[in-house]
């Protein structure tokens, strides 16, 4: 015989393959869009590639293979990017994907760029970095795993504007002027002096960066330092130098804080290190003494004061780390802000005058986005700007002070002509309550929609939808469009009167609980509410559009009927009444003896008399105690008392009635009960 066990197979492949769906962004083409790219991280395994497949492109470079990838895309709003995906690190992690891959690109809809940066992989968590963005471009990222791995994942992405470059000593160390995130992704050696720490908990520097800024009011600050690999050892140690401190004032005496604890290798473990405002230590020593979790005390800054920050990796060279500020004190730098005239808004001839309010600075840079008449200028302006084409468009202004520390600001425009008056179209207009509207209108690029409607509707939905729940649901919908800062006409779709439900309602002038024989007519009374026309099933392959009909039934059987009632809209209610019983003839039968034992044979003790009206059927015991009545003849006696079973015997049965003539109909005699 041959086996049926590989059509089984492939049976089992086809169902259990019904239960998944593809990720909605598997395919380029369904890139899911990243609002936020600035210091965002999303929650542990809130993301995934588990059922995604591979693309047609070639894998990226870093990468050994393709693997089963997934697409994001998002405007550079800055021109660096860092993007971390945190699989599963520990055994207890939720995110569960195995060595991480991603890659960075560009893409026309035809042709696809990779944006080659660099990418450091270690114990599940991958980071990758990108600099020299355009500004206001969109950017593409690729998310994958090595061997065809899936799983779930946590995504960090972080675009940012980079700070020079740090030295490894504090005499090149890095000015920031913000509190911005940044990433360092290559951070090795330790300068021309490794020992610029000593008679701190650090002493001794491996791969260092230096930063120095100076706070330009009394507050609190805090900060955190993520390596980009959960691998390394973080250490280092913040100095307050004073007013107008220099690297001279690099001692252990002005050193306030200092952490060197080895997390990676304590228990609990832990790899991210800083400030914050609960915890009361100032230094943690290295090793792993009890109680160090990596976290020290918040400085209060100082107006005016110089602080220097010494970042150590004592682990590795060649990998960095994201450096996060808080709390309410600032860094001294240049100031400024965009001002913007429009001119013309939303007119083909629009023109924008931008200017720069500033403090402290020594140059102004400008970028005035995609397709500006004038991509670039310096100085405060006014510089007047006009664009080729309409959408979004990001201006960029850099301000540098005579040290050499700069700031960005930045201001998001959206170029719009006024949008052409809207279309309405629904789904149909003659409506009936339960009924569903949908209300459509034609996409229209980078468009917010603004519906109103009776009823208090209102929806910034395209295409919305609306449950129909009466009148109150009739009248104008109206729709206007905006795009940037400029709106349509309004448009107005009107949805007419809406009846009120109709329900379906009726009687008959016969009892359906009496089994009648043939010939047998019924008087059909409609009792309908809010209906104008009607539709009678009467089961046997008749029917009837009158308001109340009277049919005869010629031939035997178990009918059901129906009555739809329908309003001029064909909005229309159904109802059923019971079963109609037909019989043959009028022949009564009652039996002598039934069996309940529930072999579906004989199980119930069942009544055969036609056209009565008027029913009661009684049983007794030898004793003349009552076990049984009813007055629905469709209800027979299953040989129980109180839901319990009698025991074998004969019994006694009692019928009185009266039939559809009013006559009298009385039958009595005996039944035995057998098992």
């Amino acid at each position: 015989m041959r086996s049926s066990l590989p059509l089984l197979s492939i049976l089992l492949f086809f169902i259990l393959s019904s239960f998944y769906l593809l990720p909605d962004n598997d395919q380029i083409k369904d890139a899911k869009t990243l609002d936020n790219v600035i210091g965002y991280c999303s929650d542990d395994a809130a993301y995934t590639n588990i059922d995604a497949t591979a693309s047609k492109f070639a894998k990226a470079s870093f990468w050994n293979s393709e693997g089963k990838d997934i697409w994001y895309k998002f405007t550079a709003l800055r021109t660096d990017i860092s993007i971390s995906v945190t699989g599963k690190t520990t055994s207890t992690s939720p995110n569960t994907l195995i060595a991480p891959l991603i890659a960075i690109y560009t893409y026309d809809g035809t042709k696809l760029t990779e944006m080659i940066g660099s990418m450091v992989t270690a114990n599940n968590l991958t980071t990758a970095y990108k600099g020299g963005l355009n500004v206001g471009d969109e950017y593409y990222i690729r998310i994958s795993a090595e061997n065809d791995n899936t799983g779930t994942f946590k995504l960090c992405v972080n675009n940012y504007t980079p700070p020079t470059k740090p030295g490894q000593d504090c005499s090149t160390a890095s000015i920031l002027c913000s509190k911005e995130t940044f990433s360092e992704m290559n951070i090795t050696g330790a300068g021309n002096n490794n020992r610029e720490s000593e008679g701190t908990c650090l002493g001794v520097e491996s791969n260092t960066a230096w930063y120095k800024w100076t706070a330009s009011n009394d507050g609190t600050l805090t900060f955190s330092i993520t390596p980009t690999s959960v691998t390394d050892d973080i250490d280092w140690v913040l100095y307050d130098l004073g007013p107008n401190g220099d690297c001279s004032k690099v001692t252990a005496a002005n050193a306030i804080r200092c952490a060197s604890g080895n997390g990676i290798n304590c228990t609990p473990s832990y790899y991210i290190t800083g400030l914050n405002l609960t915890s009361t230590d100032l230094s943690e020593q290295s090793g792993c003494p009890p109680g160090q979790d990596g976290w020290l005390k918040y400085v209060d800054m100082i107006q005016g004061h110089t602080y220097a920050l010494l970042i150590n990796n004592f682990s590795n060279g060649n990998n960095g780390f994201t450096l996060e500020f808080g709390g309410v004190g600032a860094f001294e730098g240049p100031k400024t802000e965009i001002d913007i005239i429009k001119n013309n808004l939303c007119e083909i001839d629009q023109s924008y005058s931008f200017s720069a309010a500033h403090d402290n600075t020594s140059t102004l840079e400008w970028n005035f986005g995609a397709t500006a008449n004038t991509a670039t200028a310096t100085g405060p302006g006014p510089h007047l700007i006009t664009y080729n084409t309409t959408g979004q468009k990001n201006i960029t202004l850099k301000a540098s002070n005579p040290v050499g520390c700069s700031v960005f600001s930045y201001y998001n425009l959206q170029v719009a002509n006024t949008p052409v008056k809207p279309i309405i179209s629904a789904s149909k207009t003659e409506l009936c309550i339960g009924d569903i509207l949908r209300l459509s209108t034609p996409d229209i690029q980078n468009a917010i929609y603004y519906w109103t409607g009776p009823n208090n509707f209102s929806s910034s939905v395209q295409n919305p939808e609306i449950k129909i729940k009466g009148s109150q649901n009739a009248g104008d919908y109206k729709l206007t469009v905006k795009v940037g800062e400029c709106l349509s006409e309004q448009a107005i779709f009107n949805i007419p009167s809406i009846p009120k439900r109709t329900t379906a309602i009726f009687n008959t002038n016969l009892d359906f609980s009496i089994k009648y024989t043939i010939p047998i007519s019924i008087n059909f009374i409609n009792q309908s509410i809010n209906a104008k026309s009607y539709l009678w099933d009467f089961g046997d392959g008749n029917s009837s559009t009158e308001t109340n009909p009277t049919h005869t039934y010629t031939t035997s059987g178990n009918f059901n009927i129906s009555l739809t009632a329908m309003t001029d809209n064909e909005c229309s209610n159904t109802t059923s009444k019971g079963q109609l019983v037909v019989l043959k003839d009028g022949i009564i039968f009652i039996p002598g003896a039934f069996s309940p034992n529930g072999d579906g044979i004989n199980d119930e003790f069942r009544i055969n008399i036609p056209n009565l009206k008027d029913y009661r059927f009684t049983i007794i015991n030898r004793w003349g105690t009552k076990v049984f009545e009813s007055t629905d003849i469709f209800h027979n006696w299953d040989g129980k008392r109180n839901n319990q079973d009698l025991p074998v015997g004969v019994y006694y049965y009692i019928i009185n009635g009266k039939d559809i003539h009013n006559n009298i109909i009385k039958q009595s005699g005996s039944i035995t009960l057998l098992r």
